[in-house]
């Protein structure tokens, strides 16, 4: 029945499903909660859950501590789960994972794959929760695995995330977060991928890339100008003009539409940008205030003009962008302007 339940969603184009014991089973889809069972879910019903997709060591962490999370792999596909058994709460929450053979943001912009690319820097992908940025990061080191072999260091929950399965990927968990940049488990490293959507310690990172080495972070954040004013209210100056000088870019993505088309904002920072960064930091401007398009084209894309492209070729409606628009009002204003 569960295996049922699962593939019933994704044909639905559910990517996440809810289980709460005595409660509707409910997939999300882009744009609402549909029921995929009548009935509430039933306490032999949960049983069956917990058997289906829980090894045996899962079961009595769930036991123990109240809750697991990990990776179920179904025939058809892979689901990141969590559950919660606690006796107010008997929860399960499982996303599906897409295949690395399906791995396609579709970012065609070149200033972003040249940041990427680079051998020596920072650059942080960010956006809302479930908004696919582990997924993104797994497009990445497959293409870079396709460009040129690196030694790449990932820092990431590895039961709670489908990677790909290269010799030159070092798997390092979280245990190593908080360990000196000159640790021998770094030794040989090029890349260090950290997916953890926060920083700690933003000194370590600026370290590594100022002894030459690439970068890759994760943020949960909704946009570019939010990025800054967190950053300017943690950061000191010294330590906001040392990550400004260390950082390529940034990208925030985000779903639109049913189909989950991926949208992406994105700043590239060389020279240029990267003082204003630093003066309008000195001022203390607030970011939310930048036009970030007064930096050129070639430096900056809004979420909006992702939307519009996708719409253009038809991969989204208007009602979707509008939806997954950070700026509806001057959304609006593009698409009267284009006659769309």
């Amino acid at each position: 029945m569960i295996e049922k339940l699962l593939d019933q969603s994704v044909q639905k184009l559910g990517h996440e499903i809810s289980f709460i014991l005595g409660h509707k089973i409910l997939a999300k889809t882009a744009e609402d909660w549909v029921e995929l069972k009548g009935d509430n879910l039933s306490v032999s019903e949960w049983e069956d859950l917990k058997d289906f997709c829980l090894q045996a060591n899962e079961k009595v962490q769930l036991e123990t501590k109240g809750y697991v999370a990990g990776v179920y792999q179904s025939e058809k596909h892979h689901w990141k789960f969590s559950f919660t058994e606690r006796r107010e709460c008997f929860k399960a929450y499982l996303s599906l994972i897409l295949p690395l053979d399906r791995l396609n943001s579709e970012i065609e912009n070149p200033y972003f794959w040249d940041m990427i690319k680079k051998e020596k820097g920072l650059f942080i992908i960010a956006g809302e929760k479930r908004q696919g940025k582990s997924t993104l990061l797994g497009e990445i080191i497959v293409n870079d695995h396709k460009d040129r072999l690196r030694l790449t260091a990932l820092h990431a929950q590895l039961n709670q995330q489908k990677w790909p399965e290269f010799d030159s990927l070092v798997h390092l968990g979280s245990d190593h977060l908080d360990w000196d940049i000159q640790h021998c488990v770094y030794d040989g490293i090029e890349r260090i991928v950290v997916d953890f959507n926060q920083i700690r310690n933003w000194t370590k990172w600026i370290d590594f890339v100022e002894q030459g080495q690439s970068v890759l972070i994760t943020l949960s954040i909704d946009s570019v100008a939010s990025l800054f004013q967190k950053l300017s209210s943690e950061l000191s100056q010294p330590i906001f003009e040392r990550l400004v000088q260390t950082l390529n870019g940034v990208i925030i993505q985000k779903f639109a539409g049913i189909q989950k088309t991926t949208a992406h904002e994105i700043l590239v920072l060389r020279t240029e940008e990267k003082i204003k960064l630093v003066n309008e930091f000195a001022d203390k401007k607030s970011f939310f205030k930048i036009k970030f398009d007064d930096y050129g084209a070639d430096s900056y894309q809004s979420l909006n003009q992702s939307l519009i492209q996708r719409l253009i070729r038809r991969k989204i409606d208007v009602k979707a962008a509008f939806a997954a628009s950070n700026d509806p009002d001057h959304l609006d204003f593009q698409l009267k302007k284009l006659g769309l």
